[in-house]
């Protein structure tokens, strides 16, 4: 099978985010939570170290919610019915969005204040 063209591989990347923004809620939470921090860090002038540890794990969370979903959709297409085996494996892969996202949480616990609280 011959490779898909660059800018074509680019396009189906793009088509799968905006298909995890049109379809799966939590993303879209967390493109608000995105958001919130860019003001932030232009609003608060934020070093550029710390800015680029909140992209950092601001896109972390973003990527871990999309490999979530995927595993997700593989999990549901590979075997339609309820299985306890696949909802602990669909249950592993949305704990890993959840630490990360309590981590990034906890990251911003750190940063934000020193800019805040001066």
């Amino acid at each position: 099978m011959k490779k898909p063209a660059f800018h074509k591989s680019v396009l189906n990347s793009v088509n799968g985010i905006l298909q995890m923004l049109r379809s799966e809620r939590n993303f879209q939470l967390e493109i608000l939570a995105l958001l919130i921090n860019i003001f932030l860090i232009v609003y608060l002038k934020l070093s550029p170290e710390h800015a680029a540890i909140i992209f950092l794990v601001c896109f972390a969370v973003l990527s871990a919610e999309m490999l979530n979903t995927a595993i997700e959709k593989i999990c549901d297409f590979v075997h339609p019915d309820f299985s306890e085996r696949i909802g602990l494996i669909k249950d592993i892969s949305a704990g890993a969005v959840l630490l990360l996202a309590f981590v990034s949480v906890i990251i911003g616990l750190l940063i934000y204040p020193q800019y805040i609280f001066v």
